[in-house]
């Protein structure tokens, strides 16, 4: 069986669990499962979640702190009290400044399923905020600072506080930080992207 692919955790009702592996590339071998810690192998044998995304599983060879400390992150941004479009919204745009294609090609099919226009996604990925809403226009201009210049320009902080909470937006902060790391996973370890993009979490 091959042990290098994308991973699809399928569960039968006697518990068992089967691997059903896709064979595919990277630039840096995937860890196996038989070498992963007690806790790594929790999360891919003993998770609920049915699918163990190849950037999830490359991040799994960082030692045990960083590697629960970066997957604890990625399942707070999830989780978060926030608007699920607007986050989408900004992980879009973390993924087109950074050039992740990885992360486009998931987290397209997830915007829309929480109501991201096409219309929107193209504004995004074109940069034509003018096209978007004020609320969302701010929102986007602001990340998109953040992402570029590290500190937002005092015109394009001063329309996200006219817009949206203090609270979001250093919810949003950590949101772009945690997205940025994860186009990193994916792109120093060559992760392959998956066939199909998930439909949600």
């Amino acid at each position: 069986m091959d042990d290098t692919g994308s991973s699809v955790i399928k569960r039968q009702s006697s518990g068992e669990t089967i691997l059903d592996y896709q064979a595919t590339g990277s630039r840096i071998p995937y860890p196996s499962f038989g070498d992963l810690s007690p806790l790594k192998h929790a999360r891919v044998f003993g998770s609920p979640r049915k699918v163990l995304l190849n950037v999830s599983r490359m991040a799994m060879h960082a030692s045990e702190g960083l590697w629960a400390a970066q997957a604890a992150l990625g399942r707070a941004t999830i989780d978060a009290p926030i608007d699920k479009r607007l986050r989408e919204m900004v992980i879009l745009c973390v993924a087109h400044l950074q050039g992740s294609d990885y992360e486009l090609f998931h987290h397209r099919e997830l915007a829309r399923s929480f109501g991201v226009t096409n219309a929107e996604i193209s504004a995004i990925v074109s940069d034509d905020l003018d096209a978007l809403p004020p609320p969302e226009r701010a929102l986007i201009v602001f990340a998109s600072e953040v992402v570029l210049d590290v500190s937002p320009s005092d015109d394009a902080l001063a329309a996200m506080r006219q817009h949206h909470s203090d609270q979001f937006l250093f919810d949003v902060l950590v949101i772009i930080g945690s997205y940025m790391l994860t186009a990193r996973l994916a792109a120093v370890g060559g992760v392959a992207i998956e066939d199909t993009p998930i439909s949600g979490w």
